[in-house]
């Protein structure tokens, strides 16, 4: 009997060591780091391995070698304030009450507003109440006010500037650690090192635990200043010089995630907030026509890519991605689980990042620009609305506009179709650079997806209208 009860008792404790084992390997997979470094302005013609011809991008070439690329991923707006609210919430600009950006130096108050909304709830918030270390490092741009700080929004832990670094407006050049200014007037060239600097410390502060990082670079958002040891260095401009010292210090973040041995448990994530600013400062969209503040392909598709070894896939991902997914895709690998009681538009694609490819989340898109709905977008059709300078935000309103006449689509502004008299027809797998109009050869599509753009409107709001599900902003539609 004595021989029977230890035997029955070794077998007691070896189910109880397995059951640990197991639940700890559980646990780990099912709680990676999450690094998302998130650029600015960068153009999806920027990159080498997205076909840039006078920039060597290695440390971002090597992750796409080593990870997923994907030609077809999409943010929720052409610039940068709208695009961050969207990355956060998951969730569509004027669904989160954010088509503009705080402290937007526009000459009336129609786009000049605070933060998220108090009721907004954010990736970071989601990820640590899971226990997840998390950290913001670099260009927040969704207010530093008490209630908006990153510290207020899920951040353990905050490092960078409010939002763009603007030569003649020495109040925006405040470093914060946190919620304290330690140093006043920091020079813009120093930029991309000290956040390398603060990133590197911080994944070395977290290896043991799971950490969230959000490392989001100024760079390269004007001005375009490389530092002295990069100037000259690309076949291109300065603006060159910028890309290629960029990608230097995202090479120095992922190298030492590799010399921590986190590579096998980190999902590693980059994007861009939207296109080039091809009409102040240079940049590429490569095939895709215009660029940053407009509603073309060229301001909404960015270069993106996912590392993440043995669970994501390698190669090209052609599937129609969003940067709203990113907020349910990290809250699931984090275990979180979303409130009912709102609505999201990105979703979890993590099996399509396995699988490489799969069918879009997303049966239509939709392409605002500030409060006007301009695109709608289904599988490869792309319908552009007609549009009048006045129903413009203030960055596209700018200069003088004539109504597009059809013509000459390959001339047009770098601004895009600021003022559009009719619809326009893409058909985005043969044309991504929407540069023939083919509306005239299928009015079906043309009237599916302009019923569906009125359909969205009154759900999410336009110029004059309020959407039912629409966050208002301390202004009118108009």
């Amino acid at each position: 009997m004595k021989m029977i009860r230890k035997i029955k008792l070794a077998s007691i404790v070896s189910l109880m060591l397995v059951f640990v084992n197991c639940s700890f390997a559980q646990s780990t997979q099912e709680s990676p780091n999450v690094l998302l470094i998130f650029v600015d302005d960068m153009g999806y013609g920027d990159l080498s391995c997205y076909g840039a011809q006078d920039v060597e991008t290695p440390a971002l070439d090597k992750l796409a070698s080593e990870g997923l690329r994907c030609t077809d991923f999409l943010v929720a707006a052409p610039v940068c304030g709208p695009s961050r609210a969207s990355l956060m919430t998951g969730r569509y600009p004027m669904r989160c009450g954010q088509p503009g950006f705080p402290g937007s130096q526009s000459k009336t108050l129609k786009y000049d507003f605070r933060g998220l909304h108090p009721d907004e709830l954010t990736l970071s918030t989601l990820v640590q109440e899971q226990g997840y270390s998390t950290m913001c490092i670099g260009k927040w741009h969704l207010d530093l006010e008490d209630g908006f700080h990153p510290l207020d929004r899920g951040f353990d832990e905050f490092y960078g500037i409010k939002s763009n670094w603007v030569k003649t407006a020495p109040e925006l050049h405040g470093l914060y650690e946190g919620k304290e200014v330690v140093n006043a007037n920091v020079p813009f060239e120093s930029l991309c090192e000290l956040y390398t600097r603060r990133a590197i410390e911080f994944m070395k502060e977290n290896k043991d635990k799971p950490f969230f990082l959000y490392l989001a670079h100024n760079a390269v958002h004007s001005p375009i200043l490389p530092s002295d040891k990069f100037k000259g260095t690309s076949k291109g401009s300065l603006y060159g010089d910028f890309v290629q010292e960029l990608d230097h210090y995202i090479g120095q973040v992922l190298d030492e995630l590799s010399n921590l041995g986190l590579d096998e448990n980190t999902m590693v994530i980059f994007l861009s907030d939207n296109g080039p600013a091809v009409c102040h400062f240079g940049g590429s969209a490569g095939p895709l026509n215009a660029g940053k503040y407009c509603t073309m392909e060229g301001g909404f598709r960015v270069p993106a890519i996912f590392r993440w070894p043995g669970k994501v896939a390698t190669g090209d991902c052609n599937t129609l991605l969003s940067s709203m997914d990113l907020l349910p895709t990290i809250a699931a690998l984090a275990g979180a689980k979303l409130p009912e009681d709102r609505s999201y538009d990105g979703a979890d694609i993590l099996p399509i990042l396995e699988a490489g490819n799969g069918v879009s989340p997303h049966d239509f898109y939709y392409y605002y620009n500030g409060m006007n709905l301009q695109a709608v977008r289904k599988g490869a059709w792309k319908l552009h609305l007609p549009r009048s300078l006045e129903d413009q935000p203030f960055w596209s309103q700018k200069g003088k506009a004539k109504p597009f006449s059809g013509k000459n689509l390959k001339n047009i502004s770098c601004k895009g179709l600021e003022a559009l008299s009719r619809p326009l027809l893409f058909n985005l797998d043969t044309d991504m650079g929407e540069l023939t109009d083919i509306s005239d050869k299928h009015p079906e599509i043309v009237k599916e997806l302009s019923d569906e753009a009125e359909r969205i409107k009154a759900e999410l709001g336009d110029v004059n209208i309020v959407g039912s599900d629409q966050r208002l902003p301390p202004f009118k539609n108009n």
